[in-house]
């Protein structure tokens, strides 16, 4: 509830949310009580993602940063009840890790979507069928990508929380995007690391995946300034940028174009 000692006191919470995750990760952890009473704090039934994730009671390990739960449910929130055409949605999510993020997706998603994960460890292989298929290959191999795509039929939604390495997540959507179905979304996520020289980044380091998006944003505006755009840039409809994620909704490659609607009044007199 608000106005308690943890919401006046910012920083202590974040510390005794940091020691929580680190003393339990059991299903009746002290840990896991700790955030499914924070998630009526916070959520209040508002943020559905929120809820699932401190409520998460299975024996999976989920490790996610606290301000990407209310951006999946906002971005996420159109798929919930599959595809306007009535077809279950398919979603791949590149990073399986300990397997609880796949979990925690067939619960937000329900039992009809078709969920897809990969990864490069071979050891991931052992959540393969549980709550979702996982294939094991490079993020940064185009011809597993697309092999995994057309054993999914196609994919709406694509989720990369891979490796993070700039040119990995560069070729995970140069493969992907082009391949997602109209009105499809493309997320990256923990997308800090395109500051950190490890995962081949740094600040305003060309090739980037925060890099890249800028450039995109000026190929969606390629109407307007008539420079070279690239294809892909041309088929984004729209971009969302947040801490640390960027999602792009497919769509546009149509001009847009202008429209007066109404009757012409006579000429208003301002003179006062």
């Amino acid at each position: 509830m608000p106005g308690t000692l943890l919401d006046k006191h910012p920083r202590l919470k974040r510390t005794l949310k940091s020691v929580a995750k680190s003393v339990g990760i059991l299903r009746d952890s002290p840990a896991n009580a700790f955030y499914r009473d924070l998630a009526e704090v916070t959520s209040r039934g508002e943020d559905p993602f929120s809820k699932l994730f401190y409520g998460y009671d299975g024996d999976h390990l989920i490790n996610k940063w606290d301000h990407f739960l209310p951006i999946y449910s906002r971005l996420f929130a159109p798929f919930r009840d599959g595809m306007p055409d009535g077809r279950p949605l398919r979603f791949l999510e590149i990073g399986v890790y300990e397997g609880g993020s796949l979990d925690l997706w067939r619960r937000f998603f329900g039992p009809d979507a078709i969920l897809y994960g990969i990864d490069v460890d071979p050891r991931c292989a052992v959540f393969d069928g549980r709550a979702a298929q996982v294939r094991i290959g490079s993020q940064a191999d185009p011809d597993f990508l697309r092999s995994v795509v057309q054993e999914m039929g196609g994919v709406d939604v694509v989720l990369d929380d891979g490796s993070h390495v700039a040119s990995h997540q560069r070729i995970s959507f140069d493969t992907l995007f082009p391949l997602l179905a109209q009105d499809g979304l493309y997320v990256a996520e923990d997308l800090h690391t395109a500051y950190w020289k490890g995962y081949e980044g740094g600040y305003r380091r060309n090739g980037t995946f925060l890099e890249v998006t800028k450039s995109f944003i000026d190929d969606m505006h390629g109407w307007y300034h008539g420079r070279k755009t690239s294809e892909i840039g041309r088929s984004i409809g729209a971009i969302h940028v947040y801490d640390s994620i960027v999602a792009f909704e497919k769509g546009g490659g149509e001009r847009p174009f202008h429209t007066t609607i109404g009757t012409p009044q006579k000429a208003i007199n301002r003179t006062r």
